[in-house]
């Protein structure tokens, strides 16, 4: 979930071309819908949303059996050492600060988590 357009589509465009299906939305409440009705395998949270605040969202589904059971993993530009209670959150996986995610090394880490396997495109980047 990211409300900065630009900054979606280019998280969208890199996933997707990668090889993982990404859907997107820009605020807590649509993604609670969203996690609600067709439960994500994972969930990319930024915290700072135009409808409230992502650790509401993010505690609010830890403390549901369904999605509870989501790996969420925070890309948001504020310090994760500012949000320690995310130690505490069982859903939350891993925090990445917005400003030093490498987009490519994300969609590697997201295929190995949920046991994608590696595209023709990341093949032959390897190979090379």
């Amino acid at each position: 979930m990211e409300d900065d357009a630009d900054l979606a589509e280019m998280y969208l465009l890199q996933l997707r071309r990668d090889g993982i299906p990404m859907e997107h939305v820009r605020t807590g409440a649509a993604a609670d819908q969203f996690v609600r009705t067709r439960v994500p395998a994972l969930i990319l949270m930024d915290l700072k949303l135009p409808d409230g605040d992502g650790r509401a969202w993010i505690e609010q589904w830890g403390a549901d059996p369904q999605s509870g059971a989501i790996p969420i993993w925070i890309v948001s530009n504020t310090m994760p050492e500012d949000n320690l209670w995310w130690h505490a959150a069982p859903n939350v996986q891993r925090y990445f600060s917005k400003t030093k995610v490498v987009l490519s090394r994300l969609s590697i880490e997201i295929r190995a988590t949920l046991g994608l396997p590696y595209g023709e495109r990341l093949g032959n980047r390897i190979a090379s």
